[in-house]
């Protein structure tokens, strides 16, 4: 009898575990029905869906009797699909425990979203790989307020980078502010564009009102310099002060090889006469004639 008193209190034991771990299970799957910023998915080894949910069903359009048995690169672009990223992304996730990316997904109806994708390696007690976790999060949004205000930095920069012909066969740019390698790509593009365009033989490129020069801003002095020269025109630089040759010294800054002045209008002297163009004064007015 007593044995089989154990025998009842071992079972309703074990019947109390499985009801406590469906519980547990059904909660799990409330959460994750209840979670709509982010669509959790479940995967086999093999990157198939074995899972779906609402908010998986929301952001990717599909329902769950479309998808669940089909590979998660059904998401991904052609491009990434065709390149083998996501059989990386499986293999990184089983090698480091997880794997996080961050760019284009393709819905159902072909449409794209920036999304942030997370695979984490579902391993059991003994190690051995049973699935995966994807958790997926729409970033389209964030992107779009980032483009949108990369697009206005760039408006703002091509309004702070005027380049002007202030004679013919001169383009001056009078700089403003620091340079970085966004706007020196930008003010090397414009540059030569309009030197081409108007067959300028000479570019002055005014640092006055750069308040400080460092390294960076040195090297892509250089380079925009280096650029121009390529296509058959010299730089004159200009605004080059005092402080300013003093940090390009202590830097190690080599402007040997450029032409510098500390004024524009020294700068405009020399462009004269590299154009051979010679400045008479006539009383307290100054003309500017051909040789």
């Amino acid at each position: 009898m007593a044995k089989e008193g154990v025998g009842t209190a071992e079972a309703q034991t074990d019947k109390a575990g499985k009801l406590r771990a469906e519980s547990d299970l059904d909660m799990l799957r409330i959460l994750v029905d209840s979670i709509m910023e982010y669509a959790i998915i479940m995967l086999d080894p093999n990157g198939n869906m074995v899972s779906w949910s609402p908010a998986a069903e929301r952001l990717k359009g599909y329902s769950a009797a479309e998808i669940v048995g089909k590979h998660f690169s059904i998401f991904s672009t052609t491009e990434d699909a065709t390149s083998g990223k996501t059989d990386s992304e499986l293999k990184t996730a089983v090698a480091k425990g997880r794997s996080e990316d961050e760019g284009w997904r393709v819905r159902k109806d072909g449409s794209k979203f920036w999304a942030n994708v997370v695979l984490t390696a579902l391993l059991d007690a003994e190690g051995t790989l049973k699935g995966f976790g994807m958790v997926t999060r729409d970033l389209s949004q964030r992107k779009e307020s980032e483009e949108r205000i990369k697009g206005q930095a760039k408006e703002i920069l091509e309004m702070a980078t005027v380049i002007v012909q202030v004679w013919d066969g001169i383009i001056l740019v009078p700089l403003i502010g620091m340079l970085d390698s966004d706007r020196t790509q930008q003010l090397m593009e414009r540059l030569l564009h309009r030197l081409t365009e108007t067959n300028s033989p000479v570019a002055l490129i005014d640092i006055t009102g750069v308040p400080t020069i460092d390294t960076q801003t040195a090297q892509h002095l250089i380079e925009t310099i280096k650029a121009v020269r390529y296509i058959g025109s010299e730089v004159v630089l200009t605004g080059v002060r005092p402080a300013i040759a003093q940090t390009l010294v202590h830097l190690g800054i080599d402007l040997s090889g450029a032409t510098t002045r500390s004024s524009l209008t020294a700068g405009l002297r020399v462009a004269f006469e590299i154009i051979n163009i010679h400045v008479a004064r006539e009383g307290a007015q100054g003309a500017a004639v051909g040789k």
